[in-house]
């Protein structure tokens, strides 16, 4: 399988796979239509914000981006009716994706967090008020996958659609 390497930032290298994330889009075909759905999304790595703004915002997502904790907070507050998913880098100078999902949800109970992290044994402790924790370096799919399940639960009204969902302790 072929793939491009992207250098972004401090040194990082991300292979994305043309076949697995950009293959319509590299043959000249259009990505598959989503329902227009606005995510926000949080990282510090200003390389990987603009990541996923180009990546989302191919497959019809209207993409916001914060560069932490408090600058998404804000941002949330100021468009709680308009963002319908978050999607959030665990590690974090000042407030972590954990941290940040438990701020989110006293707002809006129901909004869908995703967590990305590097570690897996932080990924296996991610919080019950995280809907779904993805490792870096998972393909786009899984992460559109993981929007998309949770934006239907959503829309079907359920907070969750139990994805690598952690629940509470009794």
């Amino acid at each position: 399988m072929s793939g491009v390497a992207f250098g972004i930032f401090r040194a990082r290298t991300f292979t994305i796979s043309s076949f697995r994330c950009c293959g319509e889009i590299l043959k000249g075909q259009s990505p598959p239509l989503m329902n227009r759905s606005t995510l926000l999304c949080v990282d510090d790595d200003p390389g990987i914000r603009e990541l996923y703004a180009a990546m989302l915002g191919t497959y019809e997502y209207e993409v916001l981006v914060a560069e932490g904790g408090h600058q998404a907070l804000d941002l949330f507050r100021s468009k709680v009716k308009e963002i319908d998913a978050v999607i959030s880098d665990y590690e974090m100078p000042g407030m972590n994706g954990a941290q940040l999902a438990a701020e989110l949800k006293s707002y809006d109970p129901d909004i869908p967090v995703i967590v990305i992290a590097e570690s897996l044994p932080i990924l296996e402790q991610t919080p019950y008020f995280v809907d779904a924790a993805v490792p870096k370096g998972a393909s786009l799919e899984k992460i559109i996958d993981n929007i998309e399940a949770l934006l239907e639960a959503r829309r079907a009204g359920h907070a969750s659609a139990g994805l690598s969902r952690k629940m509470p302790p009794d």
